[in-house]
């Protein structure tokens, strides 16, 4: 039998009312067993599937909960700490977050975050807790650097990733694009006259994002009339800045691209280097409007 199998298809063939088939998919003991049975065979040899959303929003109204409650959307925290998401995590992936719980709202969800290593259980009872909650819907957030997709149950889920792309599972992703980011910023420093444009990063920076910012500099050499990209800095970290000087003094950029360029300006003025009278500063991550820098 071809097309959508539904409550009206199986009452024609059973010959009573979509109530009544309604009551015997339901098992309802109102209706006599030999009737439910019927009806329950009938549904299977046509091939019905329940809508799981409708079924759900059924159960709500009869249980008198349509105001008071509201499907839920897990967001997942796999960061080390519970707490890292909202409050220590870099500001953008915390607007990302916030965001994230405010659309939810708007469009009749209610966002909850769960933290991935709760009571250190493991992927398969973190996927168990939430289907077991009813919850279909889950944005996998920000994940410890270096550590693996968590291996859950991703088939009981509609799963978005909400940061760089996975390379397993494949999922809809909801990311900052580094490369045309990258390629931005020297778009608007060529404006402005800039033709040496230089990115510091952190190594990890580079890993993380598959040298996507790299890239967009590379690119902008082939794009932009005069643009020669200097050979870009890796830092082991932010609280080791020594190698920044050596660095201006090899290879001479005219501007710094950089995601923590209030860290930089900082250091530029310990080294006597004014912006932007002697050098150029501009930042890949302004997550408020009116920043200092652009």
């Amino acid at each position: 039998m071809s097309g959508v199998v539904t409550m009206k298809t199986i009452a024609a063939q059973a010959g009573v009312t979509q109530a009544t088939v309604s009551m015997c998919l339901a098992n309802n003991p109102r209706i006599p067993a030999a009737t439910r049975a019927r009806v329950q065979s009938m549904a299977e040899k046509l091939g019905y599937r329940p809508n799981p959303y409708v079924s759900a929003l059924m159960r709500i109204r009869r249980q008198g909960r349509a105001h008071r409650e509201m499907p839920v959307i897990a967001l997942v925290n796999g960061l080390e700490d519970p707490h890292a998401w909202a409050r220590t995590a870099p500001p953008t992936v915390r607007l990302m977050r916030e965001g994230a719980i405010e659309r939810a709202t708007l469009r009749g969800y209610r966002a909850q975050e769960f933290w991935l290593h709760q009571d250190g259980m493991s992927p398969e009872r973190f996927s168990g807790m939430l289907h077991a909650r009813g919850i279909q819907g889950l944005l996998l957030g920000p994940l410890a650097y270096g550590a693996p997709t968590p291996a859950l149950r991703w088939e009981h889920f509609a799963a978005v990733r909400l940061g760089v792309p996975l390379s397993t599972p494949t999922l809809t992703t909801v990311c900052n694009d580094h490369y045309f980011s990258a390629l931005q910023v020297v778009r608007e420093c060529h404006k402005l006259g800039y033709r040496r444009p230089g990115l510091v990063v952190l190594r990890s920076h580079r890993e993380r994002f598959h040298g996507r910012w790299d890239g967009g500099i590379v690119m902008s050499r082939h794009l932009l009339p005069g643009v020669r990209p200097v050979e870009s800095l890796l830092l082991e970290s932010w609280d080791d800045l020594a190698p920044v000087a050596a660095w201006l003094k090899r290879h001479r950029p005219d501007v710094i691209i950089s995601p923590s360029a209030d860290v930089l300006l900082a250091h530029l003025k310990r080294l006597k280097r004014a912006v932007p009278r002697d050098i150029g500063l501009a930042s890949l991550a302004c997550p408020r409007p009116g920043d200092t820098l652009s």
